[in-house]
């Protein structure tokens, strides 16, 4: 069964009646961006996020587990360009150490550059700063986690701060983005970011 459509099979068991996942075509890496470790981690991104799920469907709070099916029920779809300023964002973290952890909203920005985008996380005890990469559909990130007390890393293809992942569009009609970092090094089996510009934070 393709990956996508055992993602639908999972999703049926959270909802009534959801939509099947629709395919977006996969980010991949420019070559000599990242290691070997890290590559194979972006490779199997659509297993960290099934994996995930699978874990968080077991997740007590049926409000939690709402929210991250919310997230798949229509399919992702294609980013296209980024508006560019102050975000509101959550991390979603999926499996491992707990079921299912849904954080509350704190402060993203994305900044537009020769390349793409620079994205920072800038409040919250755990932070993030990387780039992303028109790739695909959507787009590729490769950045590292830092606490509040810390200034931001570098990825540098070794450390267990090092994140990679891809940006995709949750529906074509809406204006929230989903951020997934496969197979994080702590904490969890598949992390979430998502982002909504801040002149959408109505639709929080």
């Amino acid at each position: 069964m393709p990956a996508l459509a055992r993602l639908g099979l999972i999703l049926a068991l959270a909802l009534p009646a959801p939509a099947l996942a629709q395919g977006v075509a996969p980010c991949t890496a420019p070559e000599g961006t990242l290691s070997e470790r890290d590559a194979s981690r972006l490779a199997g991104l659509e297993w960290s996020r099934l994996r995930g799920l699978a874990a968080a469907l077991t997740e007590a709070d049926g409000e939690a587990r709402q929210t991250v099916a919310g997230l798949y029920a229509n399919g992702l779809a294609p980013a296209g360009d980024l508006p560019e300023g102050d975000y509101h964002c959550r991390t979603i973290k999926l499996g491992d150490i707990s079921p299912l952890v849904v954080y509350q909203f704190f402060d993203c920005t994305l900044e537009a550059t020769e390349g793409g985008y620079a994205i920072v996380k800038g409040t919250g005890s755990q932070r993030f700063a990387g780039n992303l990469t028109a790739s695909g559909d959507g787009y590729f990130y490769r950045g590292a986690l830092h606490y509040a007390d810390e200034g931001p890393f570098a990825y540098d293809g070794a450390s267990e701060r090092d994140q990679v992942g891809c940006l995709y569009k949750v529906s074509p009609d809406g204006d929230s983005y989903v951020l997934e970092l496969p197979s994080p090094l702590l904490e969890s089996f598949h992390d979430v970011i998502v982002l909504l510009p801040e002149s959408d934070s109505g639709n929080r």
